[in-house]
């Protein structure tokens, strides 16, 4: 990914409505200043019936917890909604399958009438509030090593990964260290 120049590069889209919705999210993008974010963390592909978008966010990036979109132009949902449907979610090796629409940690758009460029402003604010979230890493030590890491959005607690070994004991107490990530 690290070569790529264009925003969510790899796929042009499949139909009119996919090829509008990546146009207005590139100029969404293209206009963010963000640490460490470039062309090169981005990507979309076609992995079925949504057309999928992927950041891989700095600072986090060993730990393959991209926020990911999915937009469908297709499908039962999109069929039932009578028109597109959007989902983001703080993701992992499977693309969009952490996705709960009853989250406020989630992007869900369904069974409104919208265009695919008004979509893909709603995917662009909703990627760069995540973007500006911070970050903690979480570490508890045993003899002076790393031995469980806990990854946490701190405005709200929610964790997005886990490392080492974490007993349920460890975990109870609090953290030994506690670094900003982001």
């Amino acid at each position: 990914m690290s070569g790529e120049t264009q925003w969510f590069g790899g796929q042009p889209g499949r139909n009119e409505a996919e090829t509008a919705y990546l146009a207005r999210l590139r100029e969404e993008v293209g206009g963010w200043t963000l640490d460490g974010l470039s062309p090169g963390h981005t990507w979309a592909a076609d992995i079925g019936l949504p057309l999928y978008i992927d950041i891989d966010v700095p600072g986090l990036s060993e730990l393959r917890r991209p926020l990911q979109v999915g937009f469908w132009t297709g499908g039962p949902s999109a069929g039932r909604s009578g028109g597109y449907v959007l989902q983001g979610v703080w993701g992992d090796d499977h693309p969009l399958d952490d996705h709960d629409g009853n989250s406020p940690e989630c992007l869900t758009v369904i069974g409104v009438d919208a265009t695919p460029e008004q979509h893909a402003t709603w995917a662009a604010e909703w990627l760069l509030r995540q973007l500006r979230r911070p970050v903690v890493r979480e570490d508890w030590l045993r003899d002076g090593r790393v031995v469980a890491a806990t990854w946490r959005l701190s405005d709200t607690g929610t964790v997005l990964a886990r490392q080492g070994s974490s007993p349920r004991r460890l975990l109870r107490r609090a953290p030994d260290r506690v670094t900003e990530v982001r």
